[in-house]
């Protein structure tokens, strides 16, 4: 589904938040299946607590995003996955993002998220973030399996993803 407007609002966090809990009750209900939940433009949906201030009771909403950081931490044993994507890592709650076990990090030009994402990747690999290429990723993780991370080109393909990757590694 899509939210009616892409600000930061208690109403969004709120109804995102049981939109959540809603399908991870269904995945505890549903042991078996597997489910995944694409969280687009994430820092309007799951923001830091530092950028909460200005939503009204900061309190309440700082609630509503520690239970999603909680369906995220539980989810997995439950067959329920994220997908979560953001051009500002800085802006997404770390509690979520820190429950992210691959990462795809293209050309990050903010100190903030590339310190972030120099914890996954590595300061070689960080530096390198500002000047990748255009449809160029470094991608790390699980479904990598492999111990290092690696540049990816994307193909460049109208409306296909991932197909045709090509990959190198750099020391």
């Amino acid at each position: 589904f899509e939210l009616p407007e892409l600000s930061n609002t208690a109403f969004i966090l709120e109804f995102t938040q049981m939109f959540l809990e809603g399908v991870f009750n269904y995945a505890k209900k549903n042991e078996g299946q597997k489910i995944c939940i694409v969280l687009e433009e994430a820092h309007t949906i799951i923001p830091e607590t530092n950028f909460l201030g200005d939503l009204g009771d900061y309190g309440s909403t700082k609630a509503l995003v520690s239970k999603m950081s909680q369906i995220a931490l539980q989810g997995r044993k439950y067959g329920l996955g994220s997908f979560v994507v953001t051009q500002r890592t800085a802006n997404i709650s770390k509690s979520i993002l820190n429950q992210c076990n691959t990462i795809f990090a293209l050309r990050v030009f903010d100190d903030t998220g590339k310190q972030f994402l120099e914890n996954y990747i590595g300061s070689d690999y960080a530096n390198v973030l500002p000047t990748l290429e255009e449809r160029h990723c470094i991608a790390v993780g699980k479904a990598m399996k492999l111990k290092q991370p690696i540049i990816l080109k994307l193909n460049d393909m109208k409306n296909t993803i991932f197909t045709g990757i090509e990959y190198e590694t750099t020391n």
